[in-house]
């Protein structure tokens, strides 16, 4: 069922769909940070004595402005020591940021610097688990960015229309461009007071929610931002510019009665809140609350959520609760709304497990176009991310997994780490034996790891658990290894006997000689087409099955679920002397189960009846195609689940609890 939308929102969806269209719907963060000019560049703490201590609160107190990049102020930091004799605390801020001075719960000590990073040695040692809190004054002009991402943790750009803007973009590692920190993804801050001064002819938009505005001297005003969630510190941010506002309520419609602020920095400009931009902007409250409905409520509701104009960036950047938007396109707003679970919410343990965010990220697209757009067109979607993933050097090489965290190219990967990211998240769903049990598994994910860090086994332990299947192959093959799969096939048929045959070659074969996957095959007819799912587990496959049409082809992966080539499906009478064949192409999975068993291909009208050892019917239905045996009331042991074909054929199983 889709979602009724407002006027200006069904518009803008009109003008979204046509500029799909036309192909410029794939230009998100995804490759505009894989465009940037990198180095290699770190992506863990620059100094060991970073772990030592553990990060509570960060109290911001800084000026800005939006005609260049730099900053002045204080920011006080509350954390508690991890280690015994805890001698030496140690942060990040770069060189050419000069500290004016430091104190220690209250107390001025002298800072060493070596480079970015810098020293305090402790008074007296302190114990494992001790509270203490430090304040650090500074000024100085960051390393101002060009406006793209990876260029510098503040921006200062000035528009054609002659406007300036600042804003912050930190990620992976440039938050100690504009400020003192731990950069540690697995050191979350657990609140934050951001307070930003700026000129009073602009706006600071930044984390949380906005709680008041204090005049200053010299025609300033504080924006006092507070977000009392845990946040990331590459996700703390700051965007300064002399901004129009777009606010309004959305109400969510799980019944709870809840609504929470949409808040939308824009540039006062009557040439930029054209209709398209605002119908975008507008959309923003249904999207949160039809993603709320796929992933679980959207975790920061009791703040807000909101974007900050900044059209240089090129992408989005997810800011936790308001995301540094480039331009307003509901595909965009879609994939970074998408972060606020995957990245912000449940963050990465790794930097080589940022599948996990951007994957999943760029997967939300997709849904988002699939519930407004339509099947056609999330088809077409689909098939441009798989086209990305098989277009690449050395056959397509490289795994979703990051093997060199060290180089932020490979981090940011558009082909691995989006577009493959988005493919295994989408393949994982086609997997699902039932479309419910993987949105069930994603909530479950969101659940178990809420405001932390997840790496990629723990998410497949989640879909193992909900599935009531092992995913090691799944995940070996598609995450942590390279390649794709090649399909080519024959068929024949004598009378209502049908052969298949399945060839498989992949574009890596020292990396996956052969995928394990379930391939759909849609039977071509005169009278009518038929899509049976064949697990295909070998490089050559014959198959066979009772169909009472007559074949003239088939079509492999029809509904484009898995990513793959495929090379030609020919008439061949010889693939019914092959010796070894699937004589029957059910399935039934998992084997053993928990709480149930999962049948697939069954023939049209079957009967199937499940009995113990000693044939005594314990539980019976008619079924097409798929069917679920329940198996959680049972003993453990073994049972035989008959299926009957039209009255007179059966076929039977040996199912274990």
């Amino acid at each position: 069922m889709k979602l009724k939308l407002p006027g200006s929102i069904a518009l803008f969806i009109c003008i979204s769909l046509n500029a799909f269209a036309r192909g410029n719907a794939m230009h998100f963060c995804a490759a505009e940070k894989q465009q940037q000019s990198i180095s290699a560049n770190k992506a863990t703490i620059a100094t060991p004595e970073e772990d030592y201590y553990d990060v509570k609160y960060v109290k911001f107190n800084i000026e800005l402005s939006n005609l260049n990049t730099t900053v002045s102020g204080d920011v006080t930091t509350t954390a508690v020591t991890n280690v015994a004799n805890f001698g030496t605390y140690a942060f990040e801020l770069d060189s050419l940021i000069i500290i004016d001075s430091f104190k220690l719960n209250n107390q001025l000590q002298a800072v060493i610097s070596n480079g970015k990073v810098r020293r305090v040695t402790m008074p007296v040692p302190l114990a494992q688990g001790m509270p203490f809190t430090v304040q650090v004054f500074y000024h100085g002009t960051a390393p101002a960015g060009t406006g793209a991402f990876f260029t510098g943790g503040l921006n200062h750009v000035q528009l054609p229309s002659g406007t300036h803007i600042m804003y912050s973009e930190s990620d992976p590692d440039f938050a100690d461009d504009w400020w003192p920190c731990k950069q540690s993804i697995q050191d979350k801050i657990d609140s934050a007071d951001i307070w930003v001064t700026v000129p009073s002819a602009c706006k600071a938009g930044s984390n949380g929610l906005l709680k008041h505005v204090t005049s200053m001297p010299g025609s300033k005003l504080r924006y006092e931002w507070k977000t009392q969630y845990p946040i990331e510190y590459y996700l703390i941010s700051v965007a300064v510019a002399p901004y129009a506002e777009r606010n309004y309520y959305m109400h969510f419609t799980d019944g709870s009665n809840d609504s929470m602020l949409i808040q939308n920095f824009v540039y006062d400009s009557a040439t930029y809140m054209n209709a398209a931009n605002a119908a975008a902007l507008d959309s923003t409250g249904v999207i949160v609350d039809y993603l709320s409905t796929l992933y679980g409520k959207y975790p920061f509701y009791k703040e807000k959520y909101g974007h900050c104009i900044a059209e240089p960036l090129g992408g989005g950047m997810e800011h936790q609760t308001m995301t540094t938007l480039a331009y307003a396109q509901t595909p965009l707003i879609s994939h970074e709304m998408g972060h606020q679970w995957f990245g912000d919410h449940v963050t990465y343990g790794t930097w080589a497990d940022i599948w996990l965010s951007e994957g999943f990220a760029t997967y939300t697209e997709q849904l988002f176009v699939e519930h407004f757009w339509g099947a056609q067109a999330v088809f077409n979607y689909r098939t441009g991310v798989f086209n990305n993933v098989m277009t690449g050097p050395g056959n397509a090489g490289g795994s979703v997994y990051v093997d060199d965290t060290t180089n932020v190219n490979r981090i940011f990967n558009s082909r691995l780490t989006y577009s493959k990211g988005a493919a295994v998240a989408h393949m994982l769903r086609y997997l699902a034996p039932a479309d419910s049990l993987y949105f069930k598994a994603l909530r479950q994910y969101q659940q178990q790891y809420a405001l932390g860090i997840a790496i990629t086994a723990d998410l497949q332990n989640i879909f193992e658990q909900v599935y009531g299947q092992d995913l090691d192959s799944f995940f070996n093959q598609w995450v942590y290894r390279e390649g794709y799969p090649t399909y080519g096939g024959k068929y024949y048929q004598q009378g209502n006997q049908v052969y298949l045959h399945l060839d498989q070659t992949t574009s890596k074969p020292s990396s996956v000689p052969v995928f394990w996957m379930p391939v759909q095959l849609r039977l071509k007819s005169a009278t009518g087409d038929t899509i049976v799912s064949l697990f295909n587990d070998k490089a050559s496959q014959t198959y066979v099955m009772t169909w009472d049409k007559s074949i003239t082809g088939f079509d492999i992966d029809p509904n484009n679920h898995i990513v793959n080539k495929t090379a030609t499906v020919s008439q061949d009478a010889s693939i019914m002397s092959v010796e070894e064949m699937v004589s029957n192409p059910v399935q039934v999975f998992p084997n053993p189960a928990t709480d149930r068993w999962y049948v697939m291909n069954i023939p049209d009208h079957s009967l199937l009846v499940l009995t113990d050892m000693a044939g005594k019917v314990l539980w019976q239905q008619t079924a097409s195609h798929e069917a679920t045996v329940p198996a959680e009331q049972l003993a453990r042991g073994n049972y035989i689940l008959s299926i009957i074909v039209q009255g007179n054929k059966s076929n039977y199983y040996r199912l274990v609890k």
